[in-house]
């Protein structure tokens, strides 16, 4: 009571006892009643070469240092009113042993020496001992220009960000009367990565994040429709110049309202035109999973051994590409230092290779791609997608619904699951439409798709011009941003609907 926004701001963030406290937070925590130790976020070279030899002491071929420290802030809206409000910082540093395939790690909250050291010893306990390795002199490399930033994020005031969220509440709540609940979540962090390690490298960069998802929930005679919609990049406050909320905010509300009049969703095998952006997330799981370079090389993936081979028809060219510029998915290097790049993985309908960190590069005599991600200093790197897409076609996705007499269009996914070996998947349809005579009709509702990845490949014989990227975050025992695109597409066969008509 009796304080303003931004003082409330202070005074509620939430500092765990192990968090790591920059300079300027000090003041703040004052007021909060929490006294961490001042620590700085960084270590200077003579402490990361004895972090780096203290883990090689038992041998190994190859440590590793992993600096981060991440200051973040969210809003939570709801009912039209703000129910939450986060400030949050947090950091630490993991150290890594390798040896062969395998990753001795552990890791320190904060940036004491003291621990960092005994983490380091720690890590080292996977080496057998059997090798002598020594540390590298560094080399600092310059990171990629792939994330540019022209307004900073912590330069715009809690009230600009709010009045974001307002404007979308009002947008979404003014689509349709039906439109009976709106809530919405804005986040925001800036991720500082510093990576050394014995080989020599030394590289580091920031990358500021913005995340904002939109649900809504339309009702009408006792019927209820979920909407969502999210938007997101790795970039500064300028990213709402060209990512309308407003508009996102009707389209979720659109969604909802229109699957009011769903029918029951037919069921079988049926042609599926897939919708540009998010529908992409049907190859991130079917496809993208199976082409990651540790299951690869532990044979756990239907595309071991078939690189030159033809896995889908030749409309078919699937990329990989962290070096896009300001995407969720691009982080400038990857979380072992190595640059990202546009890996090509199918050109043509022929796989052309995997995407790898540095082991499954070296289990599968390949280079690294720029594909090793972690969650947070608290996690080893492992392969990991980026933004995952496949390239645009020359068909006008009008002429590709005017040439499907039938079929089912499927405009958003849901929830999915992929078997690796198999490549066998299914997925909960949100948002699909009836293809009648070469035009849309009436929304569908309660289908799931079930099929093979690689029967899904082969089987698209139609792609449209209109590639878009859709964002969410991939779950693979550790969670990491990602974005999924497709252009429009139609698989002619090889998915089975699962539907109640």
């Amino acid at each position: 009571m009796g304080i303003d926004r931004r003082e409330f701001i202070k005074r509620g963030a939430a500092i765990s006892a192990t968090a790591v406290c920059s300079p300027w937070l000090l003041s703040i925590l004052g007021n909060t009643g929490c006294s961490p130790l001042p620590m700085k976020a960084d270590f200077d070279e003579t402490e990361i070469n004895s972090l780096l030899s203290s883990a090689l002491t038992r041998g190994g071929d190859f440590s590793e240092v992993f600096i981060e420290e991440i200051s973040s802030l969210s809003f939570r809206m709801s009912e039209s009113k703000f129910t939450q409000c986060i400030a949050g910082i947090t950091g630490g540093v993991g150290i890594r042993t390798v040896e062969h395939d395998r990753n001795g790690y552990a890791y320190a909250n904060g940036f004491d020496f003291a621990r960092a050291l005994e983490a380091a010893e720690t890590a080292t306990y996977i080496a057998s001992g059997n090798t002598t390795t020594k540390v590298g002199e560094p080399q600092v490399e310059q990171a990629p220009d792939t994330i540019k930033v022209k307004i900073p994020i912590d330069s715009i005031s809690e009230q600009q960000k709010m009045d974001l969220l307002m404007i979308a509440d009002e947008a979404a709540r003014s689509y349709s009367p039906h439109v009976k609940q709106v809530d919405i979540t804005y986040d925001d962090l800036t991720r500082r990565r510093k990576i050394a390690n014995s080989y020599g490298l030394r590289i580091e960069n920031e990358m500021p994040m913005i995340w904002v998802v939109i649900n809504v929930l339309a009702e009408r005679d006792g019927v209820r429709c979920p909407g969502r919609m999210r938007v997101s990049g790795n970039q500064g406050f300028e990213f709402f110049d060209d990512n309308d909320i407003k508009q996102a905010a009707r389209d979720a509300a659109a969604e909802a309202v229109s699957m009011l009049d769903a029918r029951p969703a037919p069921s079988g095998s049926i042609p599926v035109i897939m919708n540009s952006g998010w529908g992409g997330v049907l190859i991130h799981e079917a496809v993208g999973h199976g082409l990651e370079g540790d299951l690869v090389y532990q044979d756990s993936s239907i595309y071991r051994g078939k690189i030159g081979q033809k896995v889908g028809s030749s409309l078919v060219n699937l990329v990989d590409d962290s070096s896009w510029v300001n995407k969720r998915g691009t982080t400038g290097f990857d979380d072992e230092g190595t640059p990202g790049q546009r890996n090509v993985l199918i050109e043509k309908g022929v796989l052309q290779g995997y995407m790898h960190d540095r082991i499954s590069a070296k289990m599968l005599n390949a280079q690294p791609t720029g594909n090793g991600r972690r969650e947070s200093y608290r996690h080893y790197p492992i392969p990991r997608m980026t933004n995952t897409f496949l390239e645009s076609g020359a068909i006008d996705p009008k002429d590709i619904f005017a040439d499907t007499p039938k079929g089912i269009f499927v405009k958003t996914l849901s929830g999915g699951s992929v078997d690796t070996i198999s490549g066998q998947f299914n997925f909960v349809v949100r948002e699909a439409y009836m293809i009648e005579n070469g035009e849309i009709t009436y929304p569908i509702s309660g289908a799931t798709l079930i099929g093979r990845g690689i029967d899904v490949l082969t089987n698209i014989d139609a792609v449209g011009n209109d590639l878009k990227l859709g964002v969410g975050i991939c779950g693979k025992g550790q969670w990491v941003p990602v974005t999924a695109g497709i252009p429009t597409i139609r698989v002619k066969d090889g998915i089975l609907i699962g539907g109640s008509a």
